[in-house]
């Protein structure tokens, strides 16, 4: 049996959510979400690395799983608009900007 759509997209504020609580854990396991490298460098850590006397494993492991299914959510969103349900989002981002920028001036 094959799902709609509709049946995989996660509601706008429960990844806003997700990303929310991520971004309240990070600083506790030391991932500075703002550098790639940062994040990259935790996410292919073993969870070794995570036990020291100021950083939680348990948090970071759950840290790492949100961020994983926030990838996979996002990935898969994209995915199911597909090649032009994304050139009409970055359309609709270019607009947005353009007019942004000409309020700003």
């Amino acid at each position: 049996m094959q799902r709609s759509v509709s049946d995989t997209h996660c509601p706008p504020e429960d990844m806003q959510a997700l990303r929310h609580l991520i971004a309240q854990l990070a600083p506790q396991c030391g991932v500075d979400l703002g550098n790639r490298a940062s994040i990259r460098i935790f996410l292919d850590s073993d969870q070794a690395a995570w036990r020291n006397e100021s950083i939680d494993p348990r948090i970071c492991q759950e840290l790492r799983a949100m961020m994983i299914l926030l990838f996979r959510l996002e990935a898969s969103s994209s995915e199911d608009l597909g090649v032009e349900g994304l050139r009409r989002l970055w359309r609709q981002h270019g607009e947005i900007m353009a007019r942004y920028g000409q309020q700003a001036h």
